[in-house]
């Protein structure tokens, strides 16, 4: 038996009651990749597969006493933000980013859900860029935070450098939702900007593909493996997921993916 414990990844997110996304997701990922997750719940939300019924957006201060509550104990090595759902939270975390206590962060800045559902606003996800190591919008979250739209390979690799600008030391903006042959994402990282691509699946599984990739990248960080490593094992992690999933009929809408597909 192995008395080494995992690294801690932290998860700050909204609640999915279907079990797909947000803070559920992240948890699910955590562990198939080897690392215990702990989570603070933003919002609690009312959804399945089909829609986003309810969002309810929990006090800043009960965020703020359950993040102080996983920070003071254990020994966290990464966190994922996702759903921040009002500029209260966004603020009550940030202060903690600002103080250096939320290491490896990825922000996956969400805004609405794939039903069109507002989840959050822009400029909550913009209190937290500065102290980002990897920032992963999809195009439609990039174009809200950028105020143009981003609509091809082209657009997203413009998009991923001038987020970076507002200090992320990464950014990847991920093309999954624009259709075509391939699903490609564009990295910016200081080297510059690097596409990064795969075939794309289909299915109609896709419930919580952006919360699953941002979640694995800190998990990977939180191993020990560099920033763009992590991102590519990442993309390799959705694609498994999404092909684990395939065949599965939960739910009558956009379904979940297979975070355990090696089991």
């Amino acid at each position: 038996m192995d008395s080494q414990p995992p690294p801690v990844v932290l998860t700050i997110a909204g609640s999915d009651s279907g079990g797909g996304a947000g803070i559920q997701a992240d948890l699910k990922t955590f562990g198939a990749i080897g690392c215990y997750g702990a989570s603070v719940i933003t919002a609690v939300t009312s959804q399945n597969t089909q829609e986003v019924r309810d969002v309810f957006p929990l006090p800043a201060t009960v965020v703020g006493l359950q993040l102080a509550c996983v920070l003071e104990d254990l020994p966290v090595a990464a966190v994922k933000i996702g759903m921040l759902a009002t500029g209260d939270i966004a603020a009550t975390v940030a202060a903690k980013a600002r103080g250096g206590e939320l290491p490896n962060l990825v922000l996956d800045p969400v805004l609405t859900a794939t039903t069109g559902r507002r989840l959050g606003v822009a400029s909550a996800v913009e209190r937290l860029l500065p102290y980002a190591t990897v920032v992963t919008p999809n195009v439609e979250e990039a174009s809200a935070l950028l105020g143009w739209e981003v609509s091809t390979p082209t657009d997203m690799a413009g998009a991923a450098a001038q987020l970076a600008s507002n200090g992320a030391q990464c950014v990847v903006v991920t093309g999954g939702n624009l259709g075509g042959e391939e699903a490609i994402d564009a990295m910016w990282t200081p080297s510059g900007v690097r596409m990064l691509r795969a075939p794309r699946l289909k299915t109609r599984n896709t419930h919580g593909t952006g919360c699953t990739f941002s979640a694995a990248i800190a998990a990977r960080l939180a191993h020990g493996y560099p920033t763009e490593d992590s991102i590519e094992f990442a993309k390799r992690f959705v694609r498994a997921a999404l092909a684990g999933a395939a065949g599965w009929r939960l739910g009558s809408g956009a379904g979940p993916l297979n975070h355990f597909f090696g089991r």
